[in-house]
């Protein structure tokens, strides 16, 4: 079983289905994009998470991770390539505006994750074990109860309120895209 992270996101600035569009635009002209973490507010930036995907990256190159679209109720997987991360209590820009959506131009964000591949999957396909909520460490205890539980379905991701999971994932992967750690 490997570990993953989920990203949430809902097309608030884009019509439904823009987000990953204008990604994967991203991705075919430039070969990768950065996707800002928009956290909520009462959220806390999971500097160790990200540390340790910077790590892993280092070692291993590229890793797979997740998106959720939780207004669409639909999965992708991704390829993380880099990680920039803002100061503790402060925001960044994009680290390259010609490799990231223009609805970003003058958005600041608290991480940056560089992406080079980005594929959907069916849920069903998936088979996710809950292991942590580290942009809530306040609410641990609200969600210990979940820890070591298999994820059954995405509204069940969605009913958790944090921007970021950690999870183990025991999916058989298909061998293409983001799967097989190449890019579209």
């Amino acid at each position: 079983m490997d570990e993953r992270i989920i990203l949430r996101f809902r097309d608030l600035v884009t019509e439904e289905g823009g987000t990953i569009d204008e990604h994967r635009a991203v991705i075919r002209s430039q070969g990768e994009v950065w996707w800002g973490w928009w956290m909520r507010q009462y959220e806390t930036p999971p500097r160790e998470v990200f540390a340790s995907l910077v790590e892993r990256i280092s070692h291993d190159g590229p890793v797979q991770a997740y998106l959720c679209n939780t207004g669409e109720g639909r999965i992708f997987t991704c390829l993380v390539a880099d990680v920039k991360v803002a100061p503790p209590g402060t925001t960044i820009g994009t680290p390259d505006a010609e490799r990231s959506p223009l609805y970003y131009e003058r958005g600041r964000y608290p991480a940056w994750l560089l992406l080079r591949a980005i594929d959907e999957r069916a849920f069903d396909e998936c088979n996710f074990t809950y292991k942590d909520f580290p942009s809530r460490p306040e609410s641990q205890g609200k969600y210990s109860q979940l820890v070591g539980q298999r994820v059954p379905s995405l509204d069940d991701l969605r009913q958790s309120d944090v921007t970021i999971w950690v999870v183990t994932d025991s999916s058989k992967l298909r061998e293409t895209g983001a799967d097989a750690g190449g890019s579209k």
